[in-house]
Parts: C-alpha cells; structure tokens; sequence
C-alpha cells in the first residue's frame, strides 16, 4: 500500500509554489497594471469577493478618509493584471482565494471562514499566513501581498495617503 503524496500532486505543488514565488517578485510596471481588459474576467465573482477581503486588510490605513478598496477599481485592475500573465503563472490564484477564505477552518481552528471574521481575525488570519512554517503558505501571502501593493497603488485614489503628488509626466492610456 501506497501512502504519501504522489508524483503528480508533488509536481503539481512545486508548481504551484513556483508561480507564487515568480508573483511575490512581480515589478511593479505600469503597463501592467494598465493591462487592457481581457474578454471574460480572471476572477469569478466570489473569488473577486474573497480577492477584495484580503486586499482590503493587506492595504488598510487606518485613516478614516482614506478610499475604499471596493469603490477604487482595485480588484479589475488586479484581474486585468492576472488576465494578462502566463496562465502558468495565475493557474493557482482562485484556488488560492479558497484556501484563504477556509483558511480560519484548516489552520487557526476557527468555525468561520476569511470573509466572514472581523478586521482583527482577518489580521490574525493573515498573519499565519505570513509566519506560517510551511513555505507555499509563506510564498502564497507574499504573491498576494504584491497583487494588492500592485493594485493598489496603482490607484490614483490611494496616491493622497503616502502623499504621492503623481507622476511628472502624465500617463498614457492604452486603447482597446
């Protein structure tokens, strides 16, 4: 009898944690995040749902006036970006958006998922993600990490907050 994991489910695990490595170390190019819109969304709805929980803790200020990650277009410029990768590259993203959301169940012991925890369980949550002793976990919060820096700051809405006065030389926008 065979027990352990098998050579796909290992290739496929090293796979995965490659891609999240390649997105912990995305640059932040302009012309990415800029992508134009592609044909159908990356993330479907529930994931962009999940997607935007966790950009709203990964970004959050504190400052009452600060702009809603909801309202900002944050989360279609994340998909947009994801859209426009190597599909090798994004392949584990909405599987990822369900880890995180049962996260609380598999990990913390906690009978509620991401979504559905407070702004202090959320922070809590994440932080095992980040300290976590297992390294696809660690490499996954960093990718996540980034797409949130990434969309961000991208955001001519967040610019006020860190005091960004803008680019000296204004963008240029692409055309559909």
């Amino acid at each position: 009898m065979r027990t352990g994991i098998s050579r796909r489910g290992f290739l496929s695990l090293a796979g995965s944690g490659a891609a999240f490595a390649a997105l912990a170390r995305l640059p932040a190019a302009p012309a990415l995040a800029q992508a134009p819109a592609a044909a159908a969304p990356f993330f479907s709805p529930d994931e962009s749902d999940i997607l935007a929980s966790i950009v709203e803790r990964m970004v959050d200020t504190g400052l009452p006036d600060a702009p809603r990650v909801r309202e900002s277009g944050c989360i279609a410029t994340i998909d947009r970006l994801c859209g426009a990768l190597d599909p090798a590259l994004t392949q584990p993203l909405p599987i990822l958006m369900r880890a995180v959301d049962w996260g609380p169940y598999l990990f913390d012991w906690r009978f509620a998922r991401f979504r559905e925890l407070d702004a202090d369980g959320k922070d809590a949550s994440l932080r095992g993600w980040m300290a976590s002793s297992l390294a696809l976990r660690r490499l996954a919060f960093q990718a996540l990490k980034n797409l949130s820096m990434l969309g961000w700051y991208s955001q001519d809405a967040s610019w006020a907050s860190i005091g960004y006065q803008g680019p000296l030389i204004a963008r240029r926008t692409v055309v559909s």
